[in-house]
This record gives structure tokens, sequence and C-alpha cells, in this order.
């Protein structure tokens, strides 16, 4: 057999070449398109939301406050390019809005 650095060991390290450079280049890009969509689900998700079933109707306009300006700031990180702070921000807002729900707020 030929030595270590015989053509498989050439196909696996540009394998490996290629997947460390899709981590650097490809992943941002792949955020880049989910914040949008992340950002305008939360947002129809905040315009659907119930009105309060509670007889004494718990103020939720605290807690709804929270769920804009987390949006408002991951719209401003994606715009200034940051994605995975958007898409962590977006996602905050979406288990936010979850909690809001489940509590009947």
């Amino acid at each position: 057999m030929g030595g270590l650095d015989g053509p498989p060991m050439r196909v696996w390290r540009a394998v490996l070449v290629a997947v460390i450079a899709w981590s650097f280049l490809g992943a941002p890009a792949a955020l880049a398109f989910q914040c949008p969509s992340l950002i305008k689900r939360a947002q129809d998700e905040l315009g659907a939301l119930p009105t309060p079933r509670a007889p004494q109707a718990v103020n939720r306009e605290p807690q709804l406050k929270l769920v804009r300006d987390r949006l408002a700031a991951a719209q401003a990180a994606h715009d200034r390019g940051s994605h995975g702070d958007s898409v962590k921000l977006a996602n905050e807002a979406l288990e936010m809005l979850d909690f809001i729900r489940r509590e009947g707020r």
C-alpha cells in the first residue's frame, strides 16, 4: 500500500478543507436567510395574539413591549450583518410569545 499521504488521504483532506470553508462562508449566509423569516413569524404571531380571557385581564403590555424591543434588536442585528445575533434575538422573541400564549396573558 502507499504511505499515509496516498490518494485516500488527499481526498479526506479536501473534504475537511471544504467543510471548514463552508462553516466560515456558508453558515453565515444560511443564517442571513433565516433572520427575516424568523422575524416575520414572530411579528405575525404577535399580531395574532388573542385578547386575554381572564375576567380581570392581565396587563401584558410590558411583556409585549419586551417582545417588540427584541424584534427591533433582531432586525437591527440583521441589518448590520450580525445574523447569529439576529437569529438568537428572534428566537427569544418567539419563546416570549409562546410563554405569553401558554399563560393566557
